[in-house]
C-alpha cells in the first residue's frame, strides 16, 4: 500500500535492504560477535567516486577507520569516525541508484 519493500541478502553477510517504490532508501543488519561492544546505531552513507581514496583522505584529516574499504554486493564501502566522534560510511556504488 505504501510502496515499502524489503530485499533480504545473505552474501557476504545477512543484510536487509529497505526500499520505497523500488528505490533503496536504507538497510539493516544484526550485530555480529566480531563487532565487539559496538552500540546499536543508525549510520548514514555518502556516495563517493572512490571509497579507498575517500577513506585515506578522512584518515589524513584526523578521522579513524572503523571498517577498512571492502567490497559488498552493492559496492565498495568504508566505515569512518570523524575527529568529533561522528560515525558515517562512504560507498562507491556498483551501479547508480534510482
Amino acid at each position: 500500500m505504501l510502496g515499502v519493500g524489503v530485499i533480504n541478502q545473505t552474501d557476504p553477510f545477512p543484510y536487509t535492504m529497505i526500499s520505497v517504490d523500488g528505490a533503496p532508501v536504507g538497510g539493516m543488519m544484526a550485530k555480529s560477535p566480531d563487532m565487539g561492544p559496538m552500540p546499536t546505531v543508525w549510520i548514514v552513507y555518502f556516495s563517493v567516486d572512490d571509497a579507498d581514496s575517500t577513506d585515506a583522505k578522512a584518515e589524513s584529516l584526523g578521522g579513524k577507520i572503523m571498517v577498512p574499504p571492502m567490497d559488498t554486493p552493492v559496492g565498495r564501502f568504508a566505515g569512518i569516525v570523524d575527529p568529533q566522534g561522528a560515525i558515517f560510511s562512504v560507498i562507491k556504488l556498483n551501479q547508480a541508484m534510482p
